[in-house]
């Protein structure tokens, strides 16, 4: 039997603290692989066949705050459980929906469902994956009491049945074209049932069927996941292992990778795009689609509950300026609608909807009773990508009579912070999982967290993102999904911000990965990554 929990202990700690030492201009955190837990070797194999071996050493943007499966917090926890674990469906290079533990899916009809499952695949306990596994994840995901990230996105499911050894049915009560969504998604992914019923601690063990299971976490220093030999995917993966070492600082994990003391990291600074771009021996992936930052109000505050203060706020932003600031001009304003250009529903008639207008941003605050708003925002110091809009906003907000006051938390105390409504605005920065504008669902239906955060419920955009769902015809989903965009630039829950540039930075020598296109939490495509041999 394979060790699924991690491995706490004193030896790696010390070895992080002497990394920390000889490299502590660079990360502050670089843990050598310890060769007893996962072996550095490389076999080179014949040329254009990916090598075997090796172990990625990945600079990630900050540390992981919890493995629960079904749970999302952050991208650098969804990262790490992406290769622990597996989902019935996946995205693939092109950004298509594939199987994942699935062989066969589809619907027989436009309320059922049906997923077929490989055979034989195993959990890293060396149990079997089984059709009971698959409905009692589903189930999990659906109760109430996980608490679940993509609990709404099964709204939809009335019964998941199980038939015969290898076969899962959902039964809907109506149409819902975008269930496949769900099921390709990172915080969706398939457990043992067993596993879970024995009464572990999933935010802290794993134990899933994916290619890589973690044998070392030392919180802050570094999280080694080890290749699992028993996996079902033929010839995957190709590592060994890869080691991730937290690195906050942007200046650390850019100049970790261009000295070659890491080999791939996550969250290009846009700040630093241009210098990796010319960088030798560094290659860029990226989109501009996905990302993007906002101003998020809770409604339910104090002088936020009048709407002409939150579009005092929209048109108090120079979202150029903070552009220009922030990110060196790398990404775009965003003065109209979420759904970005090329996306089904995207509406050009809503591109200028709130452009910097200070003196009219003066005036309705004068129209609320306010000469001049004093006001607190909170933000997180821990990903640069939205921290630097926030700072970037603030002269442009006071200029236009909002004395904004910028508190900054690390990530996990921010999330808390904004779960918790205790400041009246918040300032974050995240991305649209898929590109079906389905994806507002997520953040802006009701039962979803981000809207519960505002304490936003709006009926007629509930009704239509229902009808999205429902619906078939293409044609009709972008005239649905304009509406919500419209109506929700008219409500202003949020206000966006800048649509930003989402890139991975690595090694000439890492080979195979190609960028995410349907979402910035799709790593899977880290699954099939191998090394040449570093030089």
């Amino acid at each position: 039997m394979h060790d699924s929990s991690p491995i706490f202990n004193r030896r790696a700690l010390l070895r992080g603290s002497a990394a920390l030492g000889v490299m502590g201009a660079l990360s502050g955190c670089v843990n050598p692989t310890d060769p007893s837990v996962v072996s550095d070797e490389l076999t080179e194999r014949a040329a254009g066949k990916p090598n075997r071996g090796g172990v990625l050493r990945y600079g990630l943007s900050t540390d992981t705050s919890d493995l629960e499966p079904h749970v999302s917090t952050g991208s650098a926890s969804n990262t790490v459980k992406q290769l622990i674990y597996n989902s019935l469906l996946k995205y693939d290079d092109n950004g298509d929906i594939v199987g994942d533990l699935a062989t066969d899916f589809g619907f027989s009809d436009p309320k059922t469902y049906e997923v077929t499952i490989h055979r034989g695949v195993k959990f890293h306990d060396g149990s079997t994956l089984t059709v009971d596994d698959v409905v009692f994840t589903i189930e999990r995901i659906m109760d109430e009491k996980t608490a679940a990230t993509d609990a709404s996105q099964y709204a939809d499911v009335t019964r998941v049945e199980a038939i015969g050894a290898d076969k899962v049915v959902f039964h809907l009560r109506q149409p819902n074209v975008v269930l496949p969504h769900a099921l390709a998604s990172a915080s969706s992914p398939i457990v043992s049932k067993a596993w879970i019923e024995k009464g572990v601690d999933p935010r802290t063990q794993t134990m899933g069927t994916g290619p890589f299971r973690l044998v070392e976490r030392v919180p802050g220093v570094s999280i080694t996941l080890k290749r699992f030999d028993e996996y079902f995917e033929d010839g995957l993966p190709y590592l060994n292992g890869i080691q991730f070492l937290p690195m906050e600082d942007d200046y650390a994990r850019v100049s970790a990778l261009r000295s070659a003391v890491v080999d791939f990291i996550d969250y290009v600074p846009p700040t630093h795009l241009d210098v990796l771009t010319k960088a030798r021996g560094v290659r860029i992936a990226s989109d501009s689609t996905f990302g993007f930052g906002y101003v998020g109000f809770v409604l339910g505050r104090k002088p936020l509950r009048d709407i002409r203060v939150r579009q005092a706020f929209a048109y108090g932003i120079d979202r150029k300026a903070v552009l220009q600031t922030a990110f060196l001009d790398h990404g775009e304003p965003m003065t109209g609608g979420l759904l970005a250009k090329g996306m089904l529903g995207y509406d050009p008639d809503l591109a200028d909807r709130y452009p910097y207008d200070p003196d009219r941003a003066k005036s309705l605050l004068r129209k609320a009773g306010f000469g001049k708003l004093d006001i607190d925002m909170v933000t997180t110091s821990s990903y640069s990508v939205i921290d630097r809009p926030a700072q970037g906003m603030l002269p442009s907000l006071r200029g236009s009579g909002e004395d904004t006051k910028l508190v900054r938390q690390e990530w996990l105390t921010f999330r808390k912070t904004v779960e918790a409504k205790t400041f009246p605005t918040h300032a974050w920065g995240t991305a649209i999982e898929h590109s079906d504008p389905d994806a507002l669902s997520v953040v802006l239906g009701s039962d979803s967290p981000n809207a519960q955060y505002l304490e936003f419920k709006d009926e007629r955009i509930d009704s239509l993102l229902a009808q999205g769902r429902r619906e078939t015809d293409e044609g009709k989903r972008a005239d649905i999904y304009r509406e919500v965009e419209n109506r929700t630039l008219d409500l202003l829950p949020w206000t966006y911000t800048v649509r930003r540039v989402q890139a991975e930075a690595m090694r000439d020598y890492v080979k195979g990965y190609a960028h995410p296109r349907k979402g910035a939490w799709t790593q899977t495509a880290l699954r099939k990554v191998w090394l040449e041999r570093r030089e």
